[in-house]
Parts: C-alpha cells; sequence; structure tokens
C-alpha cells in the first residue's frame, strides 16, 4: 500500500450522521515539600496539580531532553490523567531543578511519579506511578544532567524517611538508557538492584525501503494469503478507503468515533472501555486533544464507504512512535478490520525516516500484533534498594514482591477460570 493513500480520505469525507456523532490539587503533606540544597546542588520537590501547571512549559523542554522519551510521562497526557483522578489517587509528581547561582529552579531535569501509599509511607515500598493506559513508566530525566537528576532523587526518597527500603521503577525498556542509567547510579551509590517481570512485547523498526515487504514476507504463506482474501472480501461490502487525523479539529471529532466502537465491543461489555468511566472518557478527550495540539498525535482509521470500522491511536516523543490503542467494528469482525489496519500501519511507520522505532505497547505474547510485527522491545520493573544502610533488607524485600505478585497472579487466574465455568 502506497504511503499516500493514507491521506485520500479525512475528516470531511465522513458522512454527515458519522460527523454527527461528535458532537485538584494535590491534597498530600508531600506538596511542596523539598530537600534543602547548596549552591548548584539539585533541589527537589513534590508539586500540586497547580505548580505543575505553572512549570507545563519547563516540563515540556525537559521532555525533549529526556535521555529516553515518554509520551505518558509528560505534561500533555500526564496532567490530563492526574486531573480525571479521584484525590486518593492521584501520584505523588516529584520535580527534580537543576540550581545555578541565587536561582534554585533554574532548569527541570527530572519529573518522577510516585504511588501513592498509606499515610505515612509509600505502602511499606515505593513504586513509581503509571497511569492504568499508560504503557511506559519511565521517568523523565534530563540527558544534559542525568547523574545528578537520578542522584537526587535516590537522596530525596531517603530523607523522607518514609520506612521503605526499596523502590520498584514499573514497566522500563530492558535495554533503554533509562534503565542503564538508574542501574549504574544504584551501583556506583552500593545499592542492590534486580530485575522482575521480564518480558517482550511486539514492535517496529526501519530498515531500507523494502522492509514492509520483508515483514510481510515473514509471514507463513497461508497466512499472507488469508489476510490478502479477507482483504478483497471487505472490499466487497463498499468502497475501502485508510484515513488519518493529526489536526486538533479532526482529532476532536475522530476521537469520539473511536470512543464509540470501542464502547460497542468487548471491552465495552466488560466495562473497561473508555466510555464506561466518565472520568476515562473525560480524560482520553482532553489528553488527545492536547497531545494534537503539540503534534504528538495520530489517529488512522479503515473505513468502508466513509464509515471508520477499525482504528487506531498513535502517539510520537522524539523518535519513538507508540501503538496506543485501537478499536474496531466487531460487525465486520469476519474480514479481521484490525489485522488489515495494524498490517497497513506497520507500512506506514517503517516508511516515516524519523521514527526509529514503533513500540505496539501490547502484552507480551499478543496474538494478533505478535505475527505481524517482527521485531521486540525487552521490557522489566526495576526493584532497587534506595538506603546504603538498609542494605541487609532488599533480599527480604525481593522475596516479599515476588511472592505478592506470586499470588495475585494466583488469584487472577482462579478467577478468569471461574469466570469460564459460569459461561460455559
Amino acid at each position: 500500500m502506497a504511503a499516500q493513500f493514507w491521506r485520500l480520505r479525512s475528516m470531511q469525507h465522513w458522512p454527515d450522521d458519522v460527523r454527527r456523532i461528535v458532537g485538584g490539587r494535590l491534597s498530600d503533606g508531600l506538596a511542596g515539600s523539598r530537600l534543602r540544597t547548596i549552591e548548584g546542588e539539585p533541589l527537589v520537590e513534590a508539586l500540586g496539580v497547580d505548580d505543575l501547571e505553572t512549570h507545563k512549559a519547563e516540563w515540556r523542554d525537559l521532555a525533549r531532553r529526556a535521555v529516553e522519551p515518554n509520551p505518558f510521562m509528560e505534561p500533555d497526557f500526564a496532567l490530563a490523567a492526574i486531573l480525571h483522578l479521584p484525590a486518593s489517587q492521584r501520584p505523588i509528581m516529584v520535580v527534580v531543578w537543576q540550581a545555578v547561582g541565587d536561582e534554585p529552579r533554574a532548569r527541570m531535569i527530572g519529573v518522577w511519579g510516585f504511588e501513592r501509599g498509606r499515610p505515612g509511607a509509600f505502602g511499606g515500598m515505593a513504586r513509581t506511578w503509571k497511569h492504568k493506559h499508560s504503557a511506559l513508566g519511565t521517568p523523565l530525566i534530563d540527558r544534559l544532567a542525568a547523574e545528578r537528576s537520578v542522584d537526587a532523587i535516590l537522596a530525596w526518597l531517603r530523607e523522607r524517611r518514609l520506612g521503605q527500603s526499596a523502590l520498584i521503577l514499573r514497566d522500563l525498556a530492558r535495554a533503554g538508557p533509562a534503565a542503564r542509567l538508574i542501574a549504574d547510579r544504584c551501583a556506583a551509590q552500593g545499592l542492590a538492584s534486580t530485575g522482575l517481570n521480564a518480558h517482550e512485547r511486539a514492535a517496529l523498526q526501519p530498515g531500507n525501503g523494502e522492509r514492509a515487504q520483508q515483514i510481510l514476507a515473514r509471514h507463513s504463506r497461508k497466512h499472507g494469503r488469508e489476510i490478502d482474501r479477507l482483504a478483497r472480501r471487505l472490499s466487497e461490502c463498499g468502497e475501502v478507503d485508510y484515513g488519518s487525523a493529526c489536526d486538533p479539529a479532526e482529532v476532536r471529532y475522530a476521537s469520539e468515533w473511536f470512543l464509540a466502537l470501542e464502547q460497542a465491543g468487548w471491552k465495552g461489555r466488560r466495562g473497561s472501555a473508555f466510555l464506561s468511566d466518565a472520568g476515562d472518557a473525560a480524560f482520553l478527550r482532553v489528553a488527545l486533544r492536547q497531545l494534537a495540539r503539540a503534534g504528538k498525535c495520530r489517529l488512522d482509521w479503515i473505513a468502508v464507504d466513509g464509515r471508520p470500522i477499525a482504528m487506531a491511536i498513535v502517539l510520537r516523543s522524539g523518535d519513538r512512535a507508540y501503538f496506543w490503542k485501537t478499536a474496531y467494528d466487531e460487525r465486520f469482525a469476519r474480514y479481521s478490520p484490525g489485522v488489515q489496519l495494524t498490517r497497513a500501519l506497520a507500512e506506514r511507520q517503517i516508511s516515516d525516516a524519523a521514527v526509529q522505532i514503533t513500540d505496539s505497547c501490547a502484552i507480551a505474547d499478543h496474538p494478533m500484533i505478535d505475527r505481524l510485527w517482527p521485531d521486540r522491545l525487552a521490557m522489566f520493573d526495576l526493584l532497587i534498594g534506595v538506603d546504603p544502610a538498609r542494605k541487609n533488607a532488599f533480599p527480604g524485600a525481593v522475596r516479599r514482591e515476588r511472592f505478592a505478585r506470586a499470588a495475585r497472579a494466583a488469584m487472577k487466574s482462579a478467577a478468569v477460570a471461574a469466570l469460564g465455568r459460569r459461561v460455559s
């Protein structure tokens, strides 16, 4: 499929009835808390939502300098997510500033989020925050002051004296510069660290101009022929077009159709669709609108007679893209519209020379996208000790965390099995 095919249809070509479908504060004792600093040393403070809004420009500048990008920790996503969470679920957002002379906030060099724990502690163990709709937990760390930024956060955790002996950083790229940096700083300070939940998920990395064909050739001939057959059958239902929206006004309309598609499908029946929760739906609308204004999101779709039957939300940060969310019309399920869209999306992403990698944001061993996208992104959680004086407590913290995760996995498996028995 030629890349220009994506420009054949835009929002203005959708039928009128399709278009008509569109129609706190961080109240925590830590907010504003800080470390005392000497001249030239970083200042670390936990900020409430209002203060974060005030420093949104500095936050965006930091994202451009980050040692590793993460659109889910940039202000257009993270602030929208925080504002649409109940106060009890809002994270503790910690900012690291580089001081220069008498100016303690000369430059923002780090933004970290921490889960809100029990009163007086991070629930016994500090955990970085990752929104439920986020696919990465990487903190934003200034590549120009990377070591100082990480060291300041570790010192801040020890200074708070909240009783935790370890910190869990969730969903990091295992070979990414942020994970390597944090592990190296821990080693330099004599702090122990270990990995948990190691897994891989599908990704796309560009090659030469024929890479898209190489991806398709990777599949079995039988599978490839089946996809082509389904595409031909879909064309019998009407005129098939591929379209895209990145303009903020068009993203606003396209996002409403995405919400409707998702709600009408299995996520709506299960109660996990965005429209199943008013706060989630409001968050998505606000986040996509702001991301579109920043040129960091796009909605792609496959349509029949101008009506989208499968849609995808793609985010962008630096030289990376993220296949964040997808939805499809189950009335067309026999034609596998999600597979058709994902295959076409792969061709588009590979043709974009500015994108070094497209993260599928999918679960490990995803039955669909793993067959279509050949590359893999290694992920894990990084568990580190935060206090060298309590290094003997680290092995116990690791054992407790492994046990807790195993127990949760067993309970989840039992619940799924029980649901299956009830359905049968």
